[in-house]
């Protein structure tokens, strides 16, 4: 419908202001050159062109202006008349857009983002359409080529994913097997060292006592390897038990850190602190005796020059939690190292500790029983100043 000032209006002046319209719109449009931006008329004839249209679709003004839009179209979509489907898609929603293939003048295709919307006169009748269109072949290629690159590399990353669970595989069988292997040979080792050491098969001299000390403590260490190796296997192959009981966690610190004493040199110390009150804790007392075990022993081992050695116990129970904190005045651990403290064969080698023995398997297993525990084991240090190591485990229920 007409409003009363389009009535009052005569016919002659809406026609200027139509074509001054027009006008307006070919001055804005002409010098766009990224832009295909023409229009059609009601029949989808060109009716005007733009520098961005002569530069895509190559075609000069007087070569195309009056010939049907269809033109840039490939022969398929002509024939199954999707260009004028576009134009009554267009009518009955306002616009219509899409990315699809066109074609140059010369026959050679481009990928073009379209937009075709349809103009209306003042009485709402179809006065043509406005089109739109922008190369975006160069922009296509590079994200086609983007994306069989990260295809390529998605696939270099399944096969490096799929080549270490092999290699995580094969560790495991490993140490699964090389435990079971080891523990026959160190077992009868371990039974005739300790006859010849209790007299069944006769008395020793003193070095020979000797020998076989140094005899029995090697294969002590030898199974405490096999130990580490076995329950790291169970750990990963999810075969893990716990066989919870309460404890007192002060009985276990205890207990731990007196069979460590004598291991002690002259120049060291230990300190045991403990809570006046129990620190009750539902636990597997062999594997976090393991545990504690670890952690003493590595502050001994990682404080050469001797120092403080320091197992602090504290029932937090506002938290819920039991913690134990064990320091040492030892080495101490770079920055660049931390990252690599707990995962499995981590041993951190340097000038400083290479005369150090380890698997690198302790502070790993140690780290994976505390969680089987629904707890944690972090650790801070600093070089030359020494190494903690917190241990923190859920709070008996009721306790």
């Amino acid at each position: 419908m007409r409003s009363d000032a389009d009535r009052s209006t005569p016919p002659f002046e809406l026609e200027e202001a139509l074509r001054a319209s027009d006008e307006r719109f070919r001055l804005l449009v002409a010098g766009v050159r990224d832009y295909a931006i023409f229009l059609l008329d009601t029949e989808g004839n060109v009716s005007s062109w733009n520098e961005g249209a002569q530069r895509i679709k190559q075609y000069t003004e007087e070569e195309i202006l009056g010939r049907h839009f269809s033109i840039f179209y490939p022969r398929a979509e002509i024939d199954s008349r999707k260009p004028w489907r576009e134009l009554e898609i267009a009518v009955a929603e306002g616009s219509f857009e899409e990315e699809g293939w066109r074609l140059r003048k010369d026959g050679r295709r481009f990928w073009a983002s379209v937009v075709i919307t349809a103009l209306h006169g003042p009485e709402g009748e179809l006065a043509g359409f406005a089109k739109v269109t922008r190369d975006l072949t160069e922009r296509r290629r590079n994200q086609r080529r983007l994306d069989a690159l990260r295809r390529r590399e998605m696939l270099k990353l399944r096969e490096h994913a799929r080549r270490m669970s092999d290699l995580e595989t094969a560790k495991s069988d490993f140490l699964r097997l090389a435990s079971h292997e080891l523990r026959g040979p160190l077992t009868v080792i371990r039974g005739f060292t300790t006859m010849l050491a209790e007299g069944t098969l006769g008395e020793l001299c003193e070095d020979a006592r000797r020998a076989v000390a140094i005899v029995l403590a090697k294969s002590d260490e030898a199974n405490a390897i096999v130990d580490q190796l076995l329950e790291t296997a169970r750990i990963e192959e999810g075969r893990l038990t716990l066989r919870r009981e309460r404890t007192d966690l002060r009985d276990l610190v205890g207990a731990t850190a007196e069979r460590l004493r004598p291991l002690l040199s002259a120049r060291h110390r230990l300190v045991v602190d403990l809570p006046d009150a129990p620190a009750l804790v539902d636990i597997d007392r062999e594997r976090l005796r393991t545990v504690l075990g670890n952690l003493l022993d590595n502050a001994l081992k990682y404080s050469p020059d001797g120092g403080l050695i320091r197992c602090t116990v504290r029932d937090e129970s506002e938290s819920g939690q039991v913690t134990v904190d064990v320091t040492d005045e030892g080495i101490g651990i770079g920055a660049d190292e931390m990252p690599r403290l707990f995962t499995r064969f981590g041993r951190l080698v340097n000038a400083r500790n290479s005369h150090i023995p380890g698997t690198g398997l302790g502070l790993h297993l140690s780290r994976e029983l505390v969680r089987r525990h629904g707890g944690e084991l972090t650790a801070t240090s600093e070089p030359g100043v020494g190494t903690r190591f917190h241990l923190l485990l859920p709070r008996a229920h009721g306790s």
